[in-house]
């Protein structure tokens, strides 16, 4: 790591925890600023390739990823209300944030779901049973999967073989040194 990646990521990570003493979130956010977790951009490229009106993220902090994204509509949701409070002020009303889990989705229909980065925390059968009340209302899927469960002290390695046939995987993108794997989706009407 380079001096100055090394200087922004602390700036980064002074910024953020005056923030978690502000709004009260999880200070996990607060150690993981987008500067040191570049794979933030390579999860908004994927979906801005798509092109999509509107895209959904469960579990998206401090909006680090939904920032990124060039969509009319944005929707994002996470179980921290501090995070909430602290994405709202950093992001304004040009996202949508609603504190709640994968059951407070609202929006009946959007093109992009994303779940990254907290997923490896719910068994298989979990994450599917989360997820197939979403599936008839969104056209793509975008989920991570990381190399060695127990890889940070994540439970589960997911290999998304529950989806089955209801949903097509369109690419599998790996980046340097992530130790994670983004597996877009098409949900299959």
């Amino acid at each position: 790591m380079g001096l100055l990646r090394a200087m922004r990521i602390g700036w980064d990570r002074l910024f953020l925890g005056i923030l978690a003493k502000i709004f009260k979130f999880n200070r996990w956010h607060a150690a993981a600023p987008t500067s040191a977790r570049p794979y933030r951009n390579t999860v908004a490229q994927i979906v801005n390739e798509l092109r999509p009106n509107s895209v959904v993220e469960i579990g998206c902090g401090l909006g680090g990823v939904l920032s990124r994204i060039r969509a009319p509509e944005r929707y994002g949701y996470d179980i921290d209300e501090g995070a909430i409070r602290a994405a709202r002020f950093l992001h304004g009303r040009r996202i949508m944030f609603v504190h709640g889990d994968i059951s407070a989705v609202s929006p009946k229909r959007f093109d992009v779901l994303i779940l990254v980065n907290w997923i490896h925390e719910l068994s298989p059968e979990s994450l599917d049973s989360q997820l197939t009340p979403l599936l008839p209302r969104v056209r793509y899927l975008l989920l991570d999967a990381i190399d060695v469960a127990n890889q940070n002290g994540y439970k589960y390695r997911h290999d998304f073989v529950f989806l089955g046939a209801r949903a097509t995987r369109l690419s599998i993108t790996r980046p340097l040194n992530e130790g994670r794997s983004f597996h877009l989706f098409e949900v299959l009407p």
